[in-house]
């Protein structure tokens, strides 16, 4: 008997140290054309494995592996640039509020076998179990197959400069996408949570309610 996977079995797990390089290069697919991951990741990642420290809060790095082979990896962290938005008394009740998927990508000989999909469910779930509302990811305005995917996925794709609205232990809260060439793909993640499109005079906002159960249906 042997500890070693079989070859074609995946596994996603917290990134460790030393997969600063895999992960980096694999994040680069996902803003390939946008940017560049940044390379400060990667000596994060090796020094502190999948949680990475921020300002508020932790970054998380997971990785999926076929075998010893790097397929895949999901980067997620607190809204950091909407967190700096508040003063700094209101931050510590916020940092768990939205998450952020920053980074999600699979190498492309390994795609088409659901492996993007567990890892954006695995990170769902660490969100929700952390007490998060709403889980984010910002999309390249055009970026079209990749809505598509997230839609796929349970989420609602926010006009340009459409706001969120929610309500966290601070009271109501909003987001939107920054108007900085990107839309916002956003899902609910707590139970009874549901996201619905409202419009006022000429303009439109999504609204995170709760879902009252009912008992009928029971």
């Amino acid at each position: 008997m042997t500890d070693r996977p079989e070859s074609n079995t995946m596994t996603i797990a917290l990134a460790a140290p030393g997969d600063g390089r895999a992960a980096v290069a694999l994040g680069a697919l996902a803003v390939s054309g946008h940017g560049a991951a940044p390379s400060a990741l990667a000596q994060a990642i090796d020094t502190h494995g999948g949680q990475v420290p921020l300002p508020f809060g932790r970054g998380r790095c997971l990785i999926a592996r076929i075998g010893d082979t790097v397929a895949g990896m999901v980067y997620t962290t607190p809204p950091i640039r909407w967190l700096q938005e508040h003063p700094p008394t209101q931050r510590a009740a916020l940092v768990h509020a939205l998450v952020e998927i920053e980074l999600l990508a699979v190498a492309e000989s390994h795609r088409g076998q659901g492996i993007g999909t567990e890892l954006l469910a695995t990170a769902e779930e660490t969100a929700r179990s952390a007490g998060s509302h709403l889980a984010l990811a910002k999309v390249r305005i055009g970026a079209f197959a990749t809505m598509r995917w997230y839609r796929k996925r349970g989420y609602t794709i926010a006009a340009q400069a459409e706001p969120v609205i929610f309500r966290t232990r601070a009271g109501f809260e909003s987001c939107d996408d920054g108007s900085d060439g990107y839309q916002l793909a956003v899902k609910a993640l707590q139970p009874g949570m549901v996201l619905r499109r409202r419009s006022e005079r000429d303009s439109s906002m999504l609204v995170a309610e709760h879902v009252a159960s009912n008992p009928g249906n029971r």
